[in-house]
Formats: C-alpha cells, structure tokens, sequence
C-alpha cells in the first residue's frame, strides 16, 4: 500500500521483492523486509532525485544495517507526551498498591471468536504462577468472567501510566503497544495473531526482553505459564530495563522531525515569484512552481488559464 502524491507518503512493504523497496533499503535492509509488513515514513523531493526514508523503529532494538545510505535516517520510536491528566480508578489504585506490582495482559483491538476461552487460559496461566494481573478488556472483552481478587480487569487505559506500575506486558505485538512497554523496561511476551507482530515478538525475544512469542493458535495455559517466569528472570528483567533506557534517551520523535526538515529542499517547494510563499501549483511543460496567490493573480491577468496549472 503506498500512497500516489508528491510529498508526505507511508509506505507498507508488503511484499519484499519489490523493485522501490530493494532499490530504497539495500541488500541488508532487503532483508529485514523478508518477513513482516513493515512501516516507513517517507518524504520524495519534488524532483524525485532523492528519497528519504525514516523507519519508525529504534536503533537500539533494532540497529541500522551498514549498507543503509544516508537518506535513511533511524531515529526511533514516536511517542505522544505522557498523557499529564489522567485520573485512575480509586480502585484500581488500590489494587496496584495492595501487592507486588501485577504482570499487564491485553490485546488491543484484537477480536477472537472466543474471548471467554482466552479469558479462562489467562486466568489459569496466572493461577498456576501465582502472579497477580490487570486485564484490559480491549475491543474483544476479554476478563469478562468472574475473577478472582488477584485480578483487576480495566478498560480503556493510558498506557504510559499503567505500564509504568506493572511488573511484565504480555499482548499480541503491535508496533505501538510493543514499544510502549519496552521502552519503560518492562519484559515482554508477545502472542501474535497476524502481520508484523510476529515481527515485533521475534526481535523483542532476539534483544533478551522477553521469551520467544506464542502463536495465539498455539497458546495453552502451560505455555503461557512458562513465558511469564521467564519474562519475570532476574536476567530477562535486567536486559529489559537496559534496552528501555536507551530507546528513553533516544527522543525518536523530535530526531525523526529535525531529520525530516534536514532533508527538505526547500527551495523546490518556494513560489518562484514570491519565494516567502509556499508553491501550490506548477505551469505545465515549464515545472514554474506558484502559489496560489500568484496563480489567482496571473490568471486574472489573463496571462494564463486555470487550465494550464497542475498541482
């Protein structure tokens, strides 16, 4: 999937043997499109002689393979701010201060045929490690059984505050839920369901931060079980909390907007007749970039016509 103007453009991988995509990211790169649909900011110049490729992922999970040029810049995670203004549920407060801190499952908007049944195989995966949890019931309602007073089920849910007070995440692996929780250090188990979040659970698992992922069709109480004490391993933890603290200092999103600036050529987006306004349209057989100022004003002129403007 790809969009077809000049300008701003995200861009899907779908498929990794596509020309743009060998062309753009290199051999190496090529290769870490093998497998996952995998996201790209990307900026064309008007001129199309160079493309500028940000990759919304970060270094120090995922370095930046040798053979990516410089018009590829890797410069992290964005994040929006902590949200400031959220007040909790007393009771889940309560709950959070009446024990060690709980292990975090949910999954997003992920919907399953049975969610009663994943429901019951969270439920007895904690039973059987004695761990404490909040459930986010999500848009497949899971936790919608009677639970027990070691489990808080919640719902919608910042989750740059909760993360922050619970002791592992386990959910399905997407992009943002998956850098929201290693990024405050926490360790992680991922279950994925479909595309890029088997992606996401393998190189979580290949940094040390969690235990490999569980395929939702191969998910039992057991197995889940087993993930959590090695998620809760003093050694998974510490390589967790590690990891966390350099995507902290990385500032992906301010990084990511200086680069993007930095690679603008500016003067190919100026109104030649009034370079301090922006261009909007170009005669046609010429490239002469106007504003639309300076468009409106020529062809009330009469020295062009609208048809011989094109965007």
């Amino acid at each position: 999937m790809a969009g077809t103007r000049k300008g701003y453009q995200q861009i899907s991988f779908e498929n990794p043997r596509h020309g743009a995509c060998r062309h753009l990211v290199g051999s190496e790169g090529h290769r870490q499109f093998a497998n996952p649909t995998y996201l790209l900011l990307v900026c064309f110049s008007y001129k199309n002689n160079a493309q500028i490729l940000t990759p919304l992922r970060s270094p120090a999970l995922i370095p930046k393979p040798d053979d990516w040029g410089t018009h590829i810049s890797v410069a992290g995670f964005y994040h929006l701010p902590p949200v400031s203004n959220y007040i909790p549920d007393p009771l889940l407060e309560a709950f959070l201060r009446a024990g060690p801190p709980p292990v975090y499952f949910g999954f997003g908007s992920i919907v399953v045929d049975d969610p009663g049944h994943l429901s019951d195989l969270i439920l007895e995966a904690i039973r059987q490690t004695d761990h404490r949890a909040v459930i986010s019931s999500g848009w497949g309602g899971f936790g919608r059984r009677t639970v027990p007073d070691t489990v808080f089920v919640v719902g919608n849910i910042p989750h740059d505050w909760l993360f922050a007070r619970v002791s592992c995440v386990v959910h399905h692996g997407g992009a943002g839920t998956a850098a929201a929780g290693i990024r405050l250090g926490k360790p992680t188990i991922v279950v994925p369901f479909f595309g890029d979040q088997f992606f996401w659970g393998s190189v979580i698992a290949g940094a040390g931060a969690g235990p490999s992922p569980i395929p939702i069709r191969d998910l039992t109480a057991s197995k889940l079980a087993v993930a959590l004490q090695a998620a809760l391993k003093p050694t998974t933890r510490r390589q967790a909390q590690q990891l966390g603290e350099r995507i902290m200092r990385e500032n992906g999103t301010h990084v990511g907007a200086v680069t993007f600036h930095q690679h603008l050529n500016l003067d190919n987006l100026r109104c030649i007749l009034e370079p301090s306004r922006c261009a909007l349209w170009k005669l046609k057989k010429t490239g002469i970039r106007l504003s639309a100022f300076s468009a409106t004003a020529l062809i009330d002129a009469s020295i062009i016509q609208y048809k011989d403007l094109e965007l």
